[in-house]
C-alpha cells in the first residue's frame, strides 16, 4: 500500500461550524469552571482555619479573599494562553484547509481526555498522531488501511474510511 497526503483541501461549511462549535464551547464554561473551583479551595481552606478564624484581624479576611481572587486570576490567565494556541491553530486550519491521509495505523495513544492513532507519514520513519473519536478509536485496530481527513493545526480527524 502506498501512503498518500493530500493538503490544502479547502473546508466545507460542516467542517467551519465544526471548527466554531470546539471554538466557542471551551470559552463558554472556563469562567464558571474556574470560579466554582476556586471557591471550593477557599471553602476547605476555611474548613481548616475554622479555628482560628477568632484570631483574625479584618485585614487577614481581606489578605484571605485576596488570596481567591488571585488564584482565580492566576488560573484564567493560564488558561487564557491555552486558550490562545487553541485559537491560532484553528485560524490556521481555516486558511490551510484540512489534509486527507490514506496511511496505515501504526499505534493507538489513550489519554485521560482523549484518544489518539498515530498513522505512518508519506516520508520515511514519519508518524502523525491525530486525536479522534471513542468510537474511532475503538473500530480501528494496529495494521488497518484507513483514509482520514484531518485538521493539520489542531490534529483532530474529521472522517475516517476503513481502506481494508
Amino acid at each position: 500500500m502506498e501512503i498518500q497526503l493530500e493538503e490544502n483541501i479547502p473546508l466545507n461549511d460542516a467542517d467551519l461550524k465544526h471548527i466554531e462549535i470546539q471554538e466557542k464551547g471551551f470559552k463558554k464554561v472556563l469562567p464558571m469552571v474556574l470560579g466554582g473551583s476556586v471557591f471550593l479551595l477557599m471553602a476547605f481552606t476555611a474548613l481548616l482555619l475554622k479555628h482560628h478564624f477568632a484570631d483574625f484581624k479584618y485585614y487577614d479576611y481581606i489578605l484571605f479573599v485576596g488570596a481567591g481572587f488571585a488564584m482565580y486570576g492566576f488560573c484564567y490567565c493560564f488558561a487564557w494562553l491555552v486558550m490562545r494556541y487553541d485559537s491560532a491553530n484553528w485560524k490556521k486550519d481555516r486558511e490551510e484547509g484540512k489534509n486527507k491521509l490514506i496511511s496505515v495505523v501504526i499505534n493507538r495513544d489513550k489519554t485521560e481526555h482523549a484518544e489518539y492513532l498515530t498513522f505512518a507519514g508519506p516520508a520515511k520513519n514519519e508518524k502523525i498522531r491525530i486525536r479522534v473519536k471513542p468510537e474511532d478509536y475503538s473500530r480501528y485496530a494496529i495494521g488497518t488501511n484507513v483514509s482520514v481527513v484531518y485538521l493539520k493545526f489542531s490534529k483532530e480527524a474529521l472522517e475516517i474510511l476503513n481502506m481494508d
